[in-house]
């Protein structure tokens, strides 16, 4: 990804051929697949998977989520990117590559996870604040 997503809308909007765009805009798009992208933040936390599904708080389903069996709930992605301790921003690609919808500071209890998820807080945690403001948890 190198062009701004500004950049990019604006290259659709002023175009006159869309499959011109699509042919010339192949690297831009986001087209690994989820247990793909998540290996790679295995690697990157140098976590192994086990680690990750006991912080996640999911159990097997996680495991299954990594294997790429099953497609996965906003909430398990977002389980998932706390147990990886991922910051805003590679949560935000985790839920994009997820085809899931970003995090959304207007809404209140997305405003209590962006919190938590800026604090590296664990699940447990955060299932603890959003109970108490009483948003459902994860």
């Amino acid at each position: 990804m190198k062009k701004k997503t500004e950049d990019l809308i604006n290259e659709i909007v002023t175009g006159r051929d869309i499959s011109l765009y699509i042919d010339s805009n192949q690297e831009e798009f986001l087209d690994i697949p989820l247990q793909e992208h998540l290996q790679g933040l295995l690697r990157q936390k140098k976590m192994r998977v086990s680690q990750a599904v006991e912080r996640a708080c999911k159990g097997e389903y996680v495991y299954q989520v990594f294997r790429g069996v099953k497609r996965p709930g906003r909430d398990v992605i977002l389980c998932i990117a706390l147990a990886l301790g991922l910051d805003l921003k590679e949560t935000g690609m985790l839920l994009r590559i997820a085809r899931m919808p970003s995090l959304d500071a207007r809404d209140r209890r997305d405003s209590i996870l962006i919190f938590a998820v800026s604090r590296g807080l664990t699940v447990p945690d955060t299932n603890d604040i959003l109970y108490e403001l009483g948003e459902s948890c994860l």
